[in-house]
């Protein structure tokens, strides 16, 4: 512990100069700030719980960075936070939780509202809420994690920029720092003069990172839907059976899967189904075949047109990412759907 003595003037005036209080505010400020916590990544999918070696509140998938205290023993206090579907959620106000996972098959935490997911709760977990958008809700919940488990994140240390080769004399101004914005909707070249690969609306910014004559290179960053996306075949896991999605939900839920089904027909989500969004529009369809059981997926607003038009009883090969094990009523996974193949495994 560090201590600050200040002794007064000897003089009429016992009252410190307001310099000497701001430096010895500004001294204190830097003893009495907090230390961060540490942070620390999964090595491998581990338990999540309440307390050490106790009841296990949700399944951590591996590489997610928790924010962690001081180890104790085997065990390291973890705080665990993101997004949760709302309607799998129920108000409670025990032991200071506003929350509990309502689901009968838990329910998946995510990076951002239906993002990358990055735990499952199960079933009874409480929870704090944070905020709250569109049909999500942030929730926060500290617990235990075995400490073998944990790889320390990397420190943070500065780095030095490599030294690059000579640029060729069409590039001798070299990169730049500076960040530029469109002032009007703009071509997106794969080159200089070469075919245009998108439009920048205006306002958009990006990063120089090199110029050429005329021509000036831009990095930016955005979204795109992953249904838009065409899904490479090395990334979708083929032939997983519906034993094996019971068996260890927390392996296949947020996993891409590449299922054989049948189409039976079109439906919308109720109450009934909390796992998907009310209103939704999924498919019922049979399978993954040849398996005899169900599977609902989730279909867009600009996949839908597709099966409007279907004829019941059709098969179709289907990339879709495991929204859940089951629903809270029936042993019926719910997918989304990312793409439909070809026969011959292509995107139709």
């Amino acid at each position: 512990m560090l201590t600050v003595t200040y002794t007064a003037p000897q003089s009429s005036s016992a009252a410190p100069s307001r310099p000497v209080l701001a430096a010895l505010a500004a001294l204190f400020l830097v003893v009495a700030a907090p230390t961060l916590g540490a942070q620390a990544a999964l090595s491998q999918s581990t338990a999540f719980r309440k307390d050490p070696g106790s009841t296990v509140l949700a399944t951590i998938r591996a590489g997610v960075t928790l924010a962690s205290g001081k180890a104790q023993g085997d065990w390291v206090p973890v705080t665990l936070e993101g997004w949760i579907y709302t309607a799998s959620t129920a108000k409670t106000s025990r032991d200071g939780f506003d929350l509990f996972v309502a689901s009968a098959g838990g329910e998946n935490l995510r990076a951002a509202p239906n993002g990358d997911v990055i735990a499952r709760f199960e079933r009874g977990a409480l929870l704090n809420a944070l905020a709250t958008q569109g049909g999500w809700t942030r929730v926060r919940r500290s617990g235990w994690v075995s400490a073998k488990a944990l790889a320390p994140a990397a420190p943070v240390v500065a780095q030095t920029r490599a030294v690059q080769p000579p640029r060729p004399a069409a590039d001798t101004a070299g990169p730049a720092s500076d960040r530029v914005e469109a002032l009007r909707p703009t071509a997106l070249a794969l080159a200089p003069d070469g075919p245009e690969m998108a439009t920048l609306q205006a306002g958009t910014s990006g990063q120089v990172i090199g110029r050429r004559g005329e021509w000036v290179q831009v990095q930016v960053e955005g979204w795109v839907r992953e249904t838009d996306l065409s899904a490479p075949a090395s990334a979708a896991l083929p032939g997983v059976t519906l034993a094996q999605v019971r068996a260890d939900p927390a392996k296949y839920v947020g996993q891409l899967l590449e299922w054989r089904v049948q189409f039976i027909s079109l439906q919308t989500a109720d109450e009934l189904r909390p796992e998907i969004p009310a209103g939704a529009r999924y498919l019922l369809t049979r399978g993954p075949l040849p398996e005899p059981g169900f599977v609902y997926v989730i279909v867009t607003a600009q996949q839908l047109p597709r099966f409007e038009a279907a004829a019941p009883l059709q098969e179709y090969t289907m990339r879709g990412r495991l929204r859940a094990a089951q629903t809270r009523y029936l042993p019926t996974p719910v997918l989304e759907l990312v793409q439909v193949m070809d026969p011959k495994g292509g995107t139709p």
